[in-house]
């Protein structure tokens, strides 16, 4: 059976962390590929800082040379709330035989209960959460009963039922977010290091994330 990862977010911008989180879980899981879901409008977040079409831009270019990852850029085109039940369905109905496995954080597992139509999703999909080795959940929170009701123990199961799983796996959580570099270019540093270098190099470009003193640009490092 053909396991295809979903692996969403807005990438304001696409760090390497994301990248980090997404190789491992395709080569832990021996997914056939992982599809990046850049969102349009995130219900839980502000809107991004930048264009669908620049967000998009960056991480088409920061996988352009990772075999098993490629993005996906429907939710880019809805001009409604990116909700994850509704990408589930069309790539269902386009794909039905495949296993779809959404990955997320722990943070997203610790919230999922508040997701539009998490039954539904987990009627469409399998779970797949990267967390830290070590992590323990409250024993009275939603995610825990979530996660007693429908934990895997092992990676073939994802391959045995066709969805309604949540299997958590561990992965090397690089301590990178996209605000905080945002907050650096904003000041006019280049992150490099945290970004794949042809991200950077779209950035400076582009002239995205303008430095708070009137958008006077960043300096070339």
């Amino acid at each position: 059976m053909s396991l295809l990862g979903l692996f969403g977010g807005t990438f304001d911008p696409i760090h390497n962390g994301h990248l980090r989180c997404a190789y491992e879980v395709q080569q832990a899981l021996a997914l056939d590929e992982i599809a990046l879901l850049p969102n349009r409008l995130p219900p839980h977040k502000a809107s991004p800082g930048v264009s669908a079409e620049q967000r998009l831009a960056m991480a088409q270019l920061a996988v352009a040379d990772l075999p098993g990852l490629r993005v996906d850029p429907r939710e880019l085109q809805r001009q409604t709330l990116s909700y994850t039940v509704d990408t589930l369905e069309e790539l269902k109905a386009e794909q039905p035989e495949r296993t779809l496995c959404f990955i997320v954080g722990m943070d997203s597992l610790l919230s999922f209960h508040r997701w539009h139509r998490p039954e539904r999703i987990l009627q469409l999909a399998h779970l797949v959460v990267c967390h830290r080795p070590g992590y323990a959940l409250d024993v009275d929170s939603e995610a825990q009963h979530w996660l007693e009701q429908h934990r895997l123990s092992a990676p073939a199961q994802l391959r045995q039922q066709a969805c309604g799983g949540i299997y958590l796996q561990p992965t090397t959580l690089l301590d990178i977010a996209s605000s905080t570099i945002r907050a650096q270019l904003n000041q006019g540093q280049l992150p490099h290091f945290l970004l794949p270098p042809q991200v950077v190099a779209y950035i400076e470009q582009h002239q995205l994330y303008p430095r708070g003193d009137g958008g006077a640009g960043h300096k070339p490092l």
